[in-house]
C-alpha cells in the first residue's frame, strides 16, 4: 500500500502543470515570491533564513503583525513539525517544502475529493481556494475576505499566480534515464537474427544480411520521399 508521500509525488509527477500552479498560487498569495518563484528561504516580514536544513522557528515582527511562519508556504513551526513527522522528511529545502505543502492542500480539500479537485477542475476555482482559506491567510473565503482576518488576495490575481506556474510546469522540458546507447536498426536486426554469422551457417548469413538490406532501404524510402515530393507523388 502506497505511504501518503508516494501518493502526493506521484500527483505530482503526473500533474506537473498543476502542481507548478498550485506552487506559485500559494507562493504568490503568501507574497514570498523571489524572481519568478517560490522563494524557499523567505520568512515572515520578508527577511532571509540562510540554514534550510531545519525550520528557523523564528519570530519576527511586521507592522502590527509577529509570526514566525518561514519558507516559500510560509509553515509555522508547530504545521511543519506535523507535516515533517507524518512525510519523514529531513530537512526544510525546497523539495520537502513543494511536499509539505502538497500534504496541507491535500487535507484542506478532503471534503472536495483530495488533490483531485484541481485535477478535475485543472485550475483554482474559488471554490478550491475557499477550501484553502484556512490553511494559508491570503487565500479568500467564499467571502472574499481572509479566514483570519488579515490582509488577502483577490480570487483573480491568485488564480493569475496559477497559470504563471502551470504554464511553467507545461513547458518544461520531461527527461527520461536513458537504458543505454542508442542501437542501429540493423544492430537490433542483426542481434534479433543473433545465430546468422555462426560458422556453419554461411547461407542463413546471406539471408539475413539480405533481409536488414532490404528493411534498411525501405526506411530509407519512407523518411526521403515526403522530404524530395511533399504531395507524395513519386
Amino acid at each position: 500500500m502506497a505511504t501518503e508521500r508516494q501518493v502526493l509525488e506521484q500527483w505530482a509527477k503526473q500533474n506537473p502543470g498543476l502542481f507548478e500552479g498550485l506552487k506559485q498560487a500559494v507562493a504568490g498569495a503568501e507574497g514570498t515570491i523571489l524572481g519568478g518563484k517560490p522563494g524557499y528561504n523567505v520568512m515572515f516580514g520578508g527577511g532571509r533564513v540562510q540554514d534550510l536544513s531545519r525550520h528557523p522557528d523564528r519570530v519576527v515582527r511586521s507592522g502590527k503583525y509577529a509570526s514566525a511562519a518561514a519558507g516559500a508556504y510560509q509553515f509555522m513551526p508547530g504545521t511543519w513539525q506535523g507535516v515533517k513527522q507524518s512525510l519523514g522528511l529531513s530537512d526544510f529545502g525546497p523539495q520537502s517544502q513543494d511536499i509539505g505543502m502538497l500534504k496541507l492542500a491535500r487535507d484542506r480539500l478532503l471534503p472536495l475529493g483530495g488533490l483531485s479537485a484541481i485535477t478535475k477542475a485543472n485550475t483554482l476555482t474559488p471554490e478550491i481556494q475557499a477550501a484553502l482559506a484556512p490553511e494559508w491567510a491570503s487565500f479568500p473565503t467564499a467571502t472574499g475576505s481572509s479566514y483570519y482576518g488579515q490582509p488577502v488576495k483577490k480570487a483573480q490575481e491568485i488564480q493569475r499566480f496559477f497559470e504563471q506556474g502551470r504554464q511553467r510546469g507545461v513547458q518544461a522540458p520531461v527527461t527520461t534515464a536513458s537504458s543505454g546507447p542508442q542501437r542501429s536498426v540493423e544492430d537490433i536486426l542483426s542481434s534479433v537474427l543473433g545465430g546468422a554469422s555462426k560458422p556453419g551457417l554461411e547461407e542463413a548469413n546471406t539471408k539475413a544480411t539480405s533481409l536488414v538490406d532490404g528493411i534498411k532501404e525501405s526506411l530509407i524510402k519512407s523518411l526521403v520521399a515526403p522530404l524530395i515530393n511533399p504531395l507524395g507523388m513519386l
